[in-house]
């Protein structure tokens, strides 16, 4: 079975890569491409875009026009160098939308990076969208029927290098956004541009890091000598991950976890505990333990069996938990490697039967199902040769 990559490079020649993640990734990537003998183009949308894509590149071209005539200029554009694959991070950008959008009117190969469904060393490249966008069959029998041709387990290498490689990358791109926005008055990004803003939440977001460390640093420990007893996880999102806007139904993380504690409150066996786990990358942004202690004082019966936390490692939880209720985060693979039940409340593209509970949340936390052994592993190993390379978009990617 054929890597995405190697199915890229077989069958594309002229290729046209758009916004990718932040830092130099895409520029290495591209010259990755040039060197197996393809014509790479490039269009930059701002200043951060060109910084770590370079204007003096060959054949870069920056967009500095009214995202309303970018559809038009995208077709003109392809068709003018005959560009037979797009390349873009992520499908929910604006930009990346439009561009998904003519390259099933033009017939061009629509290719997507996201970060790793198999977190923290590696990355995903799928053909025609990621997560739940992503073509490939929700159906057991595809993964087994395929299991036994497949290569066995990978082991990665070491690669992921924590949050300051990312902000370092990300203050440089902020910053050189903001620096030459006059010379891209149209842009407009997915996400906050302000570097103060980033500053200042960052700043709180260490500081509160130092004050959970202090706060928690004993939690593990009563998680490994069990004084929790049964409890469920739920990992929160990203507040503004699109995630949520794009594959689910909830408006919010925090409509998410009122619904998740109404359940809990209402059906849950008043023996099982509640561990929230917030987002780390969301430290500093947002905070719900005022939800939380909103739902405590409503059903006294809670008090003492929610626990809310920031800093506390994934896997020390998952090695005790007895299920995971999560929107569609990819905690919710961390959660079935290690063979705990997981029920999704969005869209996922894992969300099937024998990877996923498929009950009622009600019924889930009476008589959560893990995940089938064998449906798990020809999954894991079909996109572990198929979608996942080994590497950070944030340090180094293993590209053979």
């Amino acid at each position: 079975m054929n890597h995405y990559l190697d199915d890229l490079l077989n069958t594309s020649h002229r290729i046209l890569l758009l916004q990718g993640p932040i830092g130099g990734f895409f520029f290495e990537f591209g010259r990755w491409l040039k060197n197996n003998q393809k014509e790479v183009y490039k269009i930059n949308f701002n200043g951060g875009d060109a910084f770590f894509y370079p204007n003096s590149t060959s054949n870069t071209f920056n967009y500095q026009d009214n995202f309303i005539y970018l559809k038009q200029y995208l077709i003109d554009f392809c068709l003018k160098y005959q560009i037979d694959s797009i390349i873009c991070f992520g499908d929910n950008r604006p930009c990346h939308k439009i561009a998904k959008h003519i390259s099933k009117e033009l017939n061009i190969r629509f290719w997507v990076f996201e970060e790793g469904y198999f977190r923290p060393h590696y990355i995903t490249f799928e053909k025609d969208g990621v997560n739940a966008y992503s073509p490939l069959p929700k159906q057991a029998d595809f993964y087994l029927r395929l299991s036994s041709s497949i290569e066995g387990d990978i082991v990665p290498k070491t690669v992921a290098k924590g949050f300051f490689p990312i902000a370092k990358r990300a203050i440089r791109y902020y910053w050189e956004t903001h620096k030459f926005a006059e010379q891209y008055p149209h842009y407009r990004h997915h996400r906050h541009l302000s570097l103060f803003h980033y500053g200042k939440l960052w700043s709180g977001s260490l500081l509160r890091r130092i004050c959970y460390w202090l706060h928690e640093r004993s939690f593990s420990q009563r998680v490994n000598s069990g004084a929790f007893g049964k409890f469920f996880i739920v990992p929160l999102q990203v507040y503004n991950d699109s995630q949520i806007s794009e594959h689910t139904d909830f408006p919010s993380v925090e409509a998410f976890l009122r619904k998740v504690l109404d359940s809990f409150a209402n059906d849950a066996p008043n023996y099982l505990n509640l561990i929230v786990k917030h987002h780390p990358m969301d430290r500093g942004f947002i905070d719900y333990q005022t939800v939380i202690s909103e739902y405590c004082i409503k059903y006294p019966h809670l008090d003492g069996r929610i626990f809310y936390i920031h800093d506390v490692p994934l896997p020390v939880l998952l090695r005790k938990g007895i299920g995971m209720v999560t929107l569609n985060s990819t905690s919710g693979l961390s959660a079935l490697l290690h063979n705990m039940p997981v029920k999704t409340l969005g869209r996922a593209n894992y969300d099937f039967e024998g990877m996923t509970d498929q009950k009622d949340l009600a019924d889930f936390w009476h008589n959560p199902t893990p995940p089938d052994h064998a449906v798990f592993n020809a999954y894991r190993k079909f996109h572990l040769n198929k979608t996942q390379i080994n590497g950070s978009f944030y340090n180094e990617v293993l590209l053979p």
